[in-house]
């Protein structure tokens, strides 16, 4: 039997020789139009781009002897020449081309006419040299050389209209020729194609036929069912690779029982492995399904069934956790914010890490969401803020007395004082308004906290508000030679809030801003509109904040200073009630800084009322 080489070489033979003749024949023909479109080209082409040209050059000479009249004479002269001098290049190369029987004709009359415009408007350049001769040059130009003008451009486009006369007439030749050459092609490619047909008819009998058998048996194959084989019926190449193929199926076969057992036993040890971390975890697909969850997930979320494949919203319940899972993450990231999470009579507090999981080509496959239960921390947290609290109020009762002791010992109520018990007396004043001010802000805080603090809700206007907080500040920039800047948009909508409460936090983050800006510095206030919410930025141009005490900036008890700092009366309250009160009314802050090029504090606040 003859081999598959053989038979394929033979028909690949038969068609070659086909595509050859058929070729052949198709090139002698489209040479022939070939010759056409370049007979057109090379007769007619470069009078009509020379015609276009020298009305180009004509139209830039006009425009020239135009700027005469209200430009540099000399100039514009020059550029008259530059023009004059293409158009004459121009006139060559149309006379160097094989012309039409009418070119000669057209020509003559267009060098004629354009002699007798160079010669009218040497007189014109003449004219305008003479002392208060515009208005008569501009008569003279309208009425004499416009009209040369005018008739010199009507001839070449009458040089540009015979040759696009002869390139449609020529062109209509090379239609005629490329029909004839297509009909020619086309009973050609028509014979080439029949021959094909039957050559290909036989070639599928002869090859695709067993090829066709293989790839049926490779399809079942493909879908799981390795108990396929191939039947051999021929001696050539095809029944070779059929032996081979059979034998891989039987070793595919054996590899996926073997595979099946490895998998299963991955799969036990991950599951194994996820369910053993106390907190709880949650895998995603890029579609938010859920795949996976532990068992301290599953207690939380009070569903330890049926959550297989199924969309995280239809599973979690909580709304805030439900956010996190449809917040595009890109990179893998934590989040600060606490997540409270009721179950039964006891509240947990969860921060939330989220680990995106990539495949080769980059895209989002699945998402590992972890939950550190921190409920411990929170409640210390509590704690020592009521600790604070108790020790602050209690605190007051004694320092209001002593105080007023103070007060009255240096009014000289109990009798007179010696200056150096004056000093004294007034270090004790000091001292006792300082703890007065740390007292007051520790309770401040935490009346904040727990939502006991008394709000006055009313409609404001941001720039009164700000201009308000600044009175007090205004003779301290001053003082200090920082320049205060605020630029505050007058169509801002107003805000439902507490007064008192949003004075603090711009109170307190201009105040940070003086501070830390040496004089000669600026502060900058800048409130502006964003989407639904109104943005207040405070930037400064003072000393920075490092960039490790970035994520600490905000917490209570939290100071960023060098030793040679003195911050008497601050225990490092200021931005952590700013921190309460902006997100109280569901704003946001944060902190942008760069050492030695000062910081940037940013705070938003929705439009809506604060419930």
């Amino acid at each position: 039997m003859r081999s598959l080489r053989y038979k394929i070489g033979l028909e690949y033979f038969i068609l070659v020789c086909i595509s050859i003749g058929t070729s052949i024949f198709a090139v002698y023909n489209f040479s022939n139009l070939g010759n056409s479109i370049a007979k057109i080209l090379r007769e007619n082409y470069q009078s009509v781009l020379a015609a276009e040209n020298m009305v180009k050059a004509l139209e830039r000479q006009e425009n020239a002897q135009i700027s005469m009249f209200v430009d540099d004479i000399t100039k514009s002269n020059a550029q008259f020449n530059e023009n004059r001098d293409e158009f004459l290049f121009w006139y060559q190369k149309a006379t160097e081309v094989d012309a039409l029987p009418i070119e000669p004709v057209i020509l003559d009359r267009i060098i004629t006419t354009y002699r007798l415009y160079l010669d009218s408007s040497d007189s014109l350049y003449h004219i305008i040299q003479k002392p208060g001769a515009i208005a008569a040059a501009k008569a003279f130009q309208f009425n004499s050389v416009r009209p040369i003008t005018n008739s010199l451009k009507e001839q070449c486009f009458h040089l540009l209209e015979v040759n696009q006369n002869a390139i449609i007439a020529a062109g209509n030749n090379a239609k005629n020729v490329s029909t004839k050459a297509t009909l020619a092609v086309m009973t050609g490619s028509a014979i080439a194609v029949l021959l094909s047909i039957i050559a290909s008819i036989h070639f599928t009998r002869s090859i695709l036929k067993p090829a066709e058998k293989i790839a049926n048996t490779v399809r079942q194959i493909s879908q799981g069912h390795l108990n396929q084989k191939i039947d051999v019926t021929t001696d050539d190449e095809f029944g070779d690779l059929s032996r081979e193929f059979n034998k891989m199926t039987e070793r595919l076969k054996g590899y996926e029982e073997m595979n099946i057992q490895q998998l299963i036993s991955e799969k036990k040890k991950a599951e194994a492995i996820v369910a053993s971390i106390p907190d709880p975890v949650i895998v995603t697909d890029e579609k938010n399904q859920l795949l996976l969850i532990n068992q301290a997930a599953a207690k939380i979320l009070n569903n330890s069934e049926n959550w297989q494949g199924k969309p995280v919203s239809e599973i979690v319940q909580n709304e805030q956790w439900s956010k996190l899972f449809n917040y595009a993450i890109d990179e893998n990231s934590a989040l600060d914010t606490l997540i409270p999470i009721e179950n039964g009579d006891s509240t947990y507090y969860f921060r939330q890490r989220q680990m995106t999981i990539r495949d080769d080509l980059g895209r989002k496959r699945w998402s590992v969401t972890m939950f550190q239960d921190v409920t411990h921390f929170k409640k210390l947290d509590q704690m020592k803020s009521e600790f604070m609290a108790t020790v602050s109020h209690e605190f007051r009762t004694p320092l209001t007395s002593i105080n007023m002791a103070v007060d009255i010992l240096l009014q000289s109520v109990l009798g007179n004082l010696n200056e150096r018990q004056k000093e004294l007396m007034a270090s004790a004043k000091q001292d006792c308004e300082r703890l007065t001010k740390m007292v007051k802000e520790l309770l401040d805080l935490s009346r904040l906290e727990s939502g006991k603090y008394p709000t006055k809700i009313e409609l404001l206007n941001l720039r009164q508000l700000v201009e308000s907080a600044l009175t007090i500040l205004r003779l301290p920039f001053q003082e200090k030679g920082v320049t205060l800047e605020v630029a505050i948009d007058s169509d801002l909508p107003e805000l439902a809030a507490d007064q008192r409460q949003l004075s603090w936090v711009i109170t307190n983050l201009v105040n940070n801003a003086l501070r830390y800006t040496d004089a000669g510095g600026v502060v900058r206030i800048i409130a502006h509109q964003h989407n639904d919410e109104i943005e207040v930025t405070v930037a400064d141009t003072g000393r920075g904040i490092p960039s490790d005490a970035l994520a600490t900036i905000f917490d209570k008890f939290v100071q960023v200073k060098l030793p040679s700092d003195s911050t008497p009366g601050s225990v490092g309250l200021g931005l952590a009630i700013a921190r309460e009160v902006v997100e109280s009314y569901g704003g946001k802050i944060w902190v942008e800084s760069e050492i030695g090029k000062g910081s940037t504090f940013y705070f938003t606040l929705p439009h809506e009322s604060k419930s």
